[in-house]
């Protein structure tokens, strides 16, 4: 009797340690989708994926999170939050319910796929870059030389990893299209794509609406974003978070 209990109190305690973990906060890796669960995942381009787009969601349709190299999903109970980061890759801190599924969101940043993170050359293309956008190549060329993360060569179909410039939002034909982009520029936004050579895929994605004169400015700070986000990618877990308590805890102090 005495043994059965002791194993009985074991088994309590484990279980209580297991909730208390289970409960913490931790951070999630993967894609943010619509809802509903339960949908079949994918390849693409090589990797698992879960397909992101709902023909019909229904009304108030939830969002999860799927990890592609553990093929797990997860409820998210942030619709808001979620929503700004729906088919793209998300670091998502928050705790976990067990009995539910569904990760409470405390915070969600950006995620860089792993092809970006294991990269080691670039290639730097300039897409129609006449007048303003002329000095998009040589900022992007200067911010990557000062990153160091990246070796900048002349041969793309060498590289890695294609840094796409342009004024113009990326239609997705690097490698299909014969000669250069045909649209009208207007040098206004300064678009960049990190784009996959072999597959003609956009991997991040983003953008800067500075004018013509601040091109460089623009560029500069949109692979800066590249370069955070990477940063955060490249934490583990417990730092991460740790780092991020220690910077709700001591906030930048306000300018005077």
């Amino acid at each position: 009797m005495r043994k059965f209990r002791l194993a009985l109190i074991a088994c309590l305690l484990f279980f209580a340690a297991t909730n208390v973990f289970a409960q913490g906060e931790h951070v999630f890796k993967g894609k943010v989708c619509v809802g509903p669960e339960g949908r079949t995942p994918e390849m693409i381009n090589g990797e698992t994926s879960l397909p992101c787009t709902v023909p019909h969601p229904k009304r108030g349709a939830k969002y999860i999170l799927f990890n592609p190299e553990t093929k797990v999903s997860y409820g998210l109970d942030d619709r808001g939050k979620a929503r700004a980061f729906a088919g793209r890759r998300a670091l998502v801190v928050g705790t976990l319910n067990p009995s539910t599924g569904v990760v409470h969101i405390d915070d969600i940043l950006a995620a860089v796929p792993p092809k970006v993170s294991a990269a080691k050359t670039v290639y730097i293309d300039c897409d129609g870059c006449v007048r303003g956008m002329a000095a998009a190549w040589k900022a992007a060329f200067e911010e990557l030389e000062d990153w160091g993360r990246y070796d900048v060569i002349p041969d793309p179909l060498k590289a890695d990893l294609i840094i796409l410039l342009s004024a113009n939002p990326y239609a997705g034909d690097f490698v299909t299209r014969d000669g250069p982009d045909m649209r009208g520029i207007k040098v206004d936004v300064t678009y960049m794509n990190v784009v996959d050579p072999r597959t003609g895929a956009s991997l991040w994605e983003d953008s800067r609406r500075l004018g013509s004169f601040f091109v460089a400015k623009a560029t500069k700070a949109l692979i800066e974003e590249l370069r955070t986000e990477l940063a955060l990618e490249d934490q583990p877990a417990p730092e991460l978070l740790h780092n991020r308590r220690g910077a709700r805890k001591n906030p930048p102090a306000q300018a005077n």
